[in-house]
């Protein structure tokens, strides 16, 4: 009679148990056999002599579930292939799968593999896959009687969950002529099948499973921690990628420091759809991109600033790569343009642009970057504030779903971060804090932002590459080494005649009350709105937030008032430039106010004359009919907004009269009797010739910030020095091939017909300059960065021509303050460089404390972009192994996988670290408790892995298994959920009533909602726009419509595909310490 068995009333394992002490033997034909459900039913076992007989292979799935599949390739294999197939999995699955993570499991494989080694356990598998689960206990003589033994059979395996699971159906049958004639069967197909383990074959089991299974290994803390190391940095290189010399037959090096980003960036992205390539200045961050596009082949699409698309249009040339590029100001071109769904790549030069999420240009960026692979170049990419930088992570990563496994979310640490910093900026706005203390939390705010990103991005400074030997040997080789850049020196150069009058003016521009002198009020007419609540809310829908609006306005006249010092400072014609623009544009102003009666607001673009739009009419007269109502609707679609000029204070006009006034008295103290002499310039003609004269090989070349200056000192100079010229305007492709064979030592045709190269930054990026030796600021350098990029034109990597490079700044004097030696800074320098590099200048007393705050802000600069990055160290060892002892590195490559060991030495924390993979993407997780497990960077996570190599490991305490299980439950789990903030809980309240009031458009609008709510993946300019939506009863068709257009559902849909993908990736252990 038989017996159904479904585990619902009572359980296999409970059934065998009940069986089993009747029974010195047992047979078992199973599916797939590989220990996990012996711990069910070990302890009836130990003294049985036991045959199991495997008729299925096995495979994991993303998730390590175990499923049982017929190995094709070897139907027709031989036996030993098989036995090494089965060998080969077995490990797998115990290194790989969590089966043997618990202390009871681990017991009962011990006990089967004493078993296995006195003869009682036989392990034998099928010459052809069998699907057949039949369980046989033969019933000891005593016992059988009429019945010689129990047969089980069904749908169950020898797992846990066949034993246990709730939906198995199997059959109990005791009758004789069933068990014998499964004996039968089971007794021919073991005569046929492939010895895997039994008292004969113990050995090569030992060899080929027992010691490759992390079970009872102890390997040394040092090789744990090459392993991590090699885990963590180590890149494949894949085979049929070529290197720049490859590509470019030799008209780049291959350095190994270039190779090794260029292998690492295919990997990043890879991993995670997208790279920031941010090498200093110098190092080739664009041979790098170009070599990775050339490497996977896809059309690719590169938005740049418009005075390098010469430059990129010749690295697609000669990196042989499908691209079209594009200007920073056409990229909605390159959305239309590129509209085809297919897989391109996306390289985005000088990427520290697009950090506005608010701008039209970000938001056809996103939408650009969805659904390909991404390269952000940018020398700058956490020395910005953190909405910035997360605004550039987001082009290639869904905030909620992120690749990245160190942080539980990537939008909630962002969002800390960026909450952590406003409480900064408002410290410092309320003068809470000291400049020391402000320094310090923004330092620390960049450190987390490196940390964070660090997984997304190749940053290498020329320390770095000094500092691992590898890369520094490399360089030395191939004839490479950086020249020492040498403090900035100030030279100096006197006012003559001119003296008062600069101080006069410079009283006039930027007096030290800044409520006299310029007032701009021309940038900022909503300062003057009789009543600014009545037009909140007409402003925020024009302008978006209406505080940031009213405070960028007084902003840019405060900026205003800079720039025209800065404009003073750098040439007497740009300062002449200016005053005609400013004056210009403030009677434009005033005429609106006086004809029109009306006050324009933009955000940007020049208003024009009134009269052009009233011809000669006026809307306060009369004649009415000259109003151009196609020219005030033209100048509204560009942005423009009209206030009647009632409603702004009286002040406003007068103040404007002030202003105008004000810039026409300068420009007639200047240059009512004609250009004046300029000192200026004569003094940097006396300089520059001997510094030439000094040294005729050194080129120089000349920055200026503005394209008028570096005109002008062109125009003046060109025929009494050997002087050419370049800013934006000058981007031809003739004038490129100039400065390339002038100016460039790695030019296969140099020519020697200038000494000097006049510039604006056009040039600061792009070019190698580095047959020039000396960099002049014309202008006071009031940003050190820039001085920075400026340098690393000229200091480039390259053959070396120079041991030394110069950096000259260019500071005005009083006349005759020279010969005295006066102790103070006059009155003159303490105004000028007041007003161009602010408050923090106010505490200089001396020429000699001036000369040290230049270098100091040198230093810093310097020492921020070319800061030792925190994994050197790392790199540098691990490189290091592999040149000189690469047999130390297969030791550790050969630790299995779930390998668990107990420090000796103290670490900072206590507790258990557990470092794993899910994909390619790595992941650490620390836990002192079993209820406190956190995500850890890199560098946490590095520093607590390190070891010495003398250290001695020991097994894992009793404590260890608590706080493991809890850590493994967590370690693949992420924080999906983050609060939304007003503007997207605002824009999800127009979604919500645009889904209740369109059914017809349901499908999109739920896309859009989970693209908002679930992935935090919309940029700010998309919220806003559905914010201002018109959901009037009439214009709610034409809205959703227009919703539509702007945020095509193609574009959701690659949003959402991306995120599900990021969860389908498989998920392992790699390795586990107990740290004390």
């Amino acid at each position: 009679m038989a017996t159904l068995i479904t585990n619902k009333e009572k359980l296999l394992s409970e059934v065998m148990d009940s069986v089993l002490p009747y029974c010195d033997n047992v047979y078992f034909l199973v599916g797939y056999f590989f220990f996990s459900g012996f711990e069910e039913i070990f302890e009836g076992l130990k003294d049985k002599n036991i045959k199991i007989l495997v008729g299925m292979d096995i495979e994991r799935d993303f998730m390590n579930r175990i499923k049982e599949y017929e190995l094709l390739s070897d139907i027709e294999g031989s036996r030993e292939t098989k036995r090494e197939n089965y060998y080969k999995t077995l490990v797998e699955f115990f290194n790989e799968t969590d089966y043997f993570d618990t202390t009871r499991k681990q017991e009962a494989f011990k006990i089967y593999l004493e078993k296995i080694r006195e003869g009682t356990l036989q392990i034998r598998k099928t010459d052809e896959p069998n699907h057949a689960k039949v369980y046989l206990f033969e019933h000891r003589d005593n016992q059988a009687g009429t019945f010689p033994g129990t047969l089980i059979t069904g749908s169950s395996n020898l797992t846990f969950s066949g034993l246990k699971g709730r939906h198995e159906f199997d059959v109990i049958l005791r009758d004789d002529a069933n068990y014998k004639d499964a004996k039968n069967i089971f007794d021919e197909l073991w005569d046929r099948s492939i010895d895997i383990a039994s008292i004969e074959s113990k050995d090569l089991f030992e060899k080929k499973v027992v010691q490759k299974i992390w079970l009872d290994k102890l390997p040394s803390p040092y090789l744990v921690y090459l392993r991590v190391l090699d885990e963590y940095f180590s890149v494949q290189r894949q085979d049929g990628y070529f290197f720049p010399a490859e590509i470019t037959n030799n008209r780049y090096y291959n350095l190994k420091y270039q190779i090794d980003a260029i292998s690492q960036a295919l990997s990043i992205i890879e991993k995670h759809n997208g790279v920031i390539i941010s090498d200093v200045v110098g190092l080739g961050k664009s041979i790098v991109a170009s070599s990775v596009a050339h490497a996977l082949r896809l059309k690719t699409v590169i938005i740049a600033p418009p005075h390098l698309m010469d430059q990129w249009e010749d690295y697609r040339m000669e990196f042989d790569f499908n691209a079209r590029v594009y200007s920073s100001g056409k990229i909605s071109d390159a959305l239309i343009m590129n509209a085809v769904p297919e897989e391109k790549l996306i390289i985005i030069d000088e990427a520290h642009r697009y950090r506005n999420e608010l701008t039209q240009d970000y938001a056809n960026l996103h939408k650009l970057c969805q659904g390909n692979k991404v390269m952000l170049l940018t020398a700058t990419p956490y020395n910005n504030k953190p909405q910035d930088v997360f605004a550039l992570i987001k082009l290639f990563q869904i905030p909620t779903r992120s690749t990245l496994q160190t942080v539980d979310n990537l939008s909630l640490r962002f969002e800390e971060l960026i909450k952590e910093y406003k409480e900064i900026e408002r410290g410092r706005k309320k003068g809470e804090k000291d400049q020391k203390t402000l320094d310090r939390e923004i330092k620390a705010i960049a450190t987390k932002i490196r940390n964070l990103i660090s997984p997304f991005m190749i940053r290498r400074s020329r320390i770095d590459l000094q500092s691992i030997e590898a890369y520094r040997k490399d360089l030395e080789a191939q004839g490479i080494i950086f020249p020492e850049v040498k403090d900035p020196e100030l030279l100096e150069y006197e006012l003559d005649d001119l003296t008062e009058l600069y101080k006069w003016t410079l009283n006039k521009i930027a007096p030290e009350d800044e409520k006299k002198g310029f007032i701009g009020t021309r940038y900022k007419p909503v300062a003057y709105l009789k009543n600014i609540d009545k037009y909140k809310k007409f402003i925020t829908k024009q302008f978006g937030d209406e505080r940031l609006f009213r405070q960028s306005q007084l902003n840019m006249a405060s900026f205003m008032r800079r720039h025209l010092v800065r404009r003073f400072e750098s040439s007497i014609k740009a300062f002449q430039i200016s005053l005609d623009i400013m004056i210009k544009s403030s009677e434009i102003i005033l005429g609106w106010f006086d004809k029109a009666g009306l006050v324009p607001i933009f955000k940007k673009g020049n208003i024009p004359d009134v009269d052009q739009v009233l011809g000669n009419g006026s809307l306060l007269s009369d004649e009415v009919k000259e109003y151009n109502e196609a020219q005030f609707e033209e100048l509204r679609q560009k942005g423009y907004v009209f206030i009647p000029a009632k409603e702004i204070s009286v002040n406003f006009r007068n103040d404007l009269i002030k202003d105008i006034e004000l810039l026409k008295e300068i420009k007639d103290k200047w240059f009512g009797d004609g250009f004046p002499e300029d000192p200026k310039l004569k003094h940097f003609e006396k300089i520059v010739k001997e510094l030439l004269q000094k040294d005729p090989k050194r080129k120089i070349v000349v920055f200026s910030e503005f394209a008028d200056t570096a005109n002008y000192l062109y125009e003046e100079l060109k025929d009494r020095l050997r002087i050419f010229k370049y800013s934006a305007a000058d981007a031809t492709k003739e004038n490129k091939r100039i400065i390339h064979e002038e100016f460039d030592a790695s030019s296969k045709k140099r020519t020697n017909n200038y000494d000097i190269l006049i510039a604006t930054d056009a040039i600061s990026e792009g070019f190698n300059l580095n047959r020039a030796g000396t960099i002049f600021n014309y202008d006071i350098p009031y940003n050190p960065t820039r001085v920075i990029q400026r340098v690393g034109r000229i200091n480039r990597i390259n053959k070396k021509v120079f041991d030394e490079l110069y950096i000259y700044n260019f500071f005005p004097t009083e006349t005759g303050e020279a010969e005295t030696r006066i102790k103070q800074i006059s009155t003159l320098k303490f105004a000028m460089i007041n007003a161009v590099l602010g408050e923090d200048t106010k505490i200089l007393t001396s020429d000699e404390e001036l000369k040290s705050y230049f270098v100091e802000r040198y230093k810093k600069a310097f020492k921020e972009s070319e800061e030792k990055s925190w994994d050197v160290e790392y790199r540098d060892l691990l490189e290091r192994i592999k040149a000189t002892k690469p047999e130390l590195l297969e030791k550790a490559r050969e630790i299995p996988k779930r390998a668990r060991i107990r420090r000796t030495t103290s670490k900072d924390k206590k507790g258990v670290i557990v470092f794993g993979k899910k994909g390619n993407n790595h992941i650490f997780k620390f836990a002192n408790s079993p209820e406190n497990s956190v995500a850890l960077n890199g560098e946490e996570a590095l520093e607590l892995f390190k070891a010495l190599p003398l250290e001695e490991p020991q097994a894992v305490s009793t404590d260890f298994e608590n706080i493991y299980q809890s850590i493994k439950e967590s370690l693949f789990l992420r924080k999906n959920r983050v609060p939304m903030n007003r503007g997207e809980r605002d824009a999800v309240k127009v979604i919500d009533y645009l889904k209740e009031n369109c059914p017809a458009h349901r499908d999109y609008l739920e896309d859009l909602r989970k693209v908002v709510v679930d992935y935090r993946a919309l940029p700010e300019a998309y919220e806003k726009l559905i914010r201002n939506l018109d959901t009037d009863d009439t214009k709610i068709i034409e809205s959703i419509k227009f919703l539509k257009k702007e945020i095509p559902h193609e574009y959701l849909e690659s949003i959402i595909s991306r995120a599900n993908s990021i969860s389908e990736q498989s998920e392992t252990i790699i390795i586990s310490e107990e740290l004390i």
